[in-house]
C-alpha cells in the first residue's frame, strides 16, 4: 500500500516580490544550491497552517503571518502520493533585518514574480505558478 504526505509551501509576498530562499541540495553536483519557497512537510498530528507557520520560524527566525491558501497540489512518485497547500504569507517589514538562515541555505532574495523562471528550477512549481494571481 502506498504512502501519502502532507507539505505546505510558504510564498512570502512583499508589495511586488517574493522571498526566495537557496538551499544546499547536493555537495557533488557543479551548482549544489537550489532557489525555492519556504516549504516543510506537515508533521503527524500538526495543523497545515501550524505547519507553514513553524517552517517560516525555523527557516527566517523571525514570525510569519498567513494572508491566504494560494493553491493546492496533488503528485505521484512511484506509490507515494504527496499532497500540498500554498500559502501567501507575509512577515513584518521591521523584522526583515533580522532574518538568519540556517547553515543548508546559502541566501536569500526578494524578487519579481516575472524573475521566477530565473531562479525556479522546478517545473512543477512553475507550472503550478503560471495561472495563480498571486
Amino acid at each position: 500500500m502506498g504512502k501519502t504526505f502532507l507539505r505546505v509551501k510558504g510564498i512570502i509576498k512583499k508589495d511586488d516580490r517574493y522571498l526566495l530562499v537557496k538551499r544546499w541540495v547536493d555537495d557533488h553536483i557543479p551548482e549544489p544550491y537550489i532557489w525555492e519557497f519556504i516549504d516543510t512537510e506537515v508533521n503527524h498530528g500538526e495543523a497545515p497552517d501550524e505547519a507553514v507557520l513553524r517552517a517560516i520560524q525555523e527557516l527566517l527566525s523571525i514570525d510569519g503571518k498567513i494572508e491566504k491558501i494560494e493553491y493546492t497540489w496533488s503528485s505521484m512518485l512511484g506509490d507515494t502520493h504527496c499532497v500540498g497547500i500554498a500559502y501567501i504569507c507575509s512577515v513584518p517589514e521591521e523584522e526583515e533585518k533580522h532574518i538568519i538562515l540556517p547553515e543548508e541555505y546559502g541566501e536569500y532574495e526578494w524578487v519579481k514574480r516575472e524573475q521566477f523562471e530565473d531562479y525556479i528550477e522546478n517545473q512543477f512549481v512553475l507550472r503550478d505558478l503560471k495561472d495563480k494571481t498571486l
